[in-house]
């Protein structure tokens, strides 16, 4: 299977985008969306996990990780506001 990474990382980045502007559009989103939030989060963790630990180590993975972390402080940041 060939995978997109460009494609990939975009919608990485760009789910960053959004989450941000979410936030600052919306104080509560943790709040009112606190089970979206939490598997966003899992899912994010769980991706960052498989490509830390991939024997497959590539430039593309470690730009994934680097938008996953990213996205992992994005999501931290909404649960401690």
């Amino acid at each position: 299977m060939k995978i997109d990474y460009d494609f990939l990382i975009n919608k990485i980045s760009d789910s960053c985008e959004v989450l941000e502007f979410a936030v600052k559009k919306d104080p509560l989103l943790m709040i009112k969306n606190e089970s979206s939030i939490i598997k966003l989060t899992e899912l994010n963790e769980w991706l960052i996990n498989e490509l830390t630990h991939s024997k497959f180590r590539n430039e593309n993975n470690e730009r994934i990780i680097t938008e996953c972390i990213k996205f992992k402080n994005i999501l931290n940041n909404l649960k401690v506001s």
